[in-house]
Parts: structure tokens; C-alpha cells; sequence
């Protein structure tokens, strides 16, 4: 999902040093990884089901009717012209 280097994740490290201290950055970055899972999570969960949604058959068959109504729409402006 995002492009981290080594040198942006080192230079994070360094400033998580400096202003949070060596005793509570071990704790935040856990903290943090799980936040990340977490939302990796959800948003796979709903991707899974946005795709079911689409994919749906019924879905389908209703675009496929709109389609073949306006194609037919189209034919009897046509036809009356």
C-alpha cells in the first residue's frame, strides 16, 4: 500500500526515539502494526464484499436490460424518423 523505504522507516525510528523515548517506542510500534492489520483488515473485508456486489448476477442482468432497453429506444426513434 505505501512505498517506505529503509531511510524514511530508519529516520521515523530515529525521531520516535528522540521524542518518545527508547522505554515507550517498542509499545507505540506495537500499538501501531496493529492498527495498521486492523484497517488492512476491514478494508480487505469490505473490498470482498464490494466485489461480491458487483459481481452479483442480478447486477448484471439489470445493466444488461437497461443496455438492450435504450438499444431498442434508439431502434423505434429511428424507425419513426
Amino acid at each position: 500500500m505505501f512505498q517506505i523505504g529503509f531511510l524514511e522507516i530508519l529516520i521515523i525510528l530515529v525521531l520516535g526515539l528522540i521524542f518518545i523515548g527508547p522505554k515507550r517506542l517498542p509499545d507505540l510500534i506495537k500499538n501501531m502494526i496493529k492498527l495498521y492489520k486492523q484497517i488492512e483488515r476491514k478494508l480487505s473485508i469490505f473490498q470482498k464484499e464490494f466485489e461480491e456486489d458487483i459481481g452479483s448476477n442480478e447486477l448484471k442482468k439489470d445493466v444488461f436490460n437497461e443496455l438492450r432497453m435504450e438499444e431498442l429506444e434508439n431502434n423505434n426513434n429511428s424507425k419513426d424518423e
